[in-house]
């Protein structure tokens, strides 16, 4: 077990509840390059040693399959990339809010995409977390009609229901040495899960501060 899937079920870990909404599609994704330049925070895909990013997208929906993002993708020769942007408003010691976006590429650029609106909080520690809403999601072929992984895997991109979607999104980081915003950073290593539902219907996967729909991660 890596220490990218150890990440992942230590953000499962800190989830509680089920959710009464039906889950379409799901993913997941470890070692993000997380940086902050005194007022946004961006993470990106990255295989840089340190941090070599993996992951996968999952159609839940009826034909479920799986879009693999094995370790080193963001160094091969396809499309496939990760990029989350949020700002950070409205600091205090252990709060903030924030708004943004993320967009997922596959090998041969389809995307997912869709608007984050939730809050930052921290336990102390170094630890930073972003809990939120998942809004105006849009899968937009722009290859063909199937989200491709780059390591493998496919499914098709016509989900049940009508776009836009909607769903809730968990963020993670962990840094000893670091505070709640109080400086800049980069090369910090991010944690993501999100779940998409059909709307309405996020608000029934948030708990109190987190995400309550299990994922199950594939483990290579």
């Amino acid at each position: 077990m890596n220490k990218g899937i150890i990440s992942t079920a230590m953000v499962v870990a800190l989830m509680a509840g089920s959710a009464s909404a039906d889950v379409i599609m799901s993913f997941g994704f470890t070692d993000l390059n997380g940086s902050y330049d005194g007022t946004g925070f961006s993470a990106v895909a990255v295989d840089s040693g340190a941090l070599s990013t993996t992951g996968d997208v999952t159609r839940l929906a009826n034909p479920g399959a799986t879009a693999d993002f094995n370790t080193g993708f963001a160094s091969g020769l396809t499309a496939a990339d990760v990029s989350i942007s949020i700002d950070v408003t409205n600091l205090t010691a252990t709060t903030a809010d924030g708004m943004g976006s993320f967009v997922i590429t596959d090998a041969d650029g389809d995307t997912i995409a869709g608007d984050l609106d939730g809050v930052w909080t921290t336990m102390g520690f170094g630890s930073i977390f972003f809990t939120g809403l998942i809004g105006n999601v849009q899968l937009t072929a722009n290859a063909n009609n199937t989200f491709d992984g780059p390591s493998g895997g496919s499914f098709d991109m016509n989900l049940p229901g009508e776009a836009p979607y909607e769903g809730a999104f968990v963020q993670l980081s962990i840094d000893t040495s670091g505070g709640f915003f109080s400086s800049e950073f980069t090369g910090r290593s991010i944690q993501v899960v999100g779940e998409i539902v059909p709307t309405p219907g996020s608000l029934a996967l948030l708990g109190a501060g987190g995400l309550v729909g299990i994922r199950r991660r594939r483990r290579n």
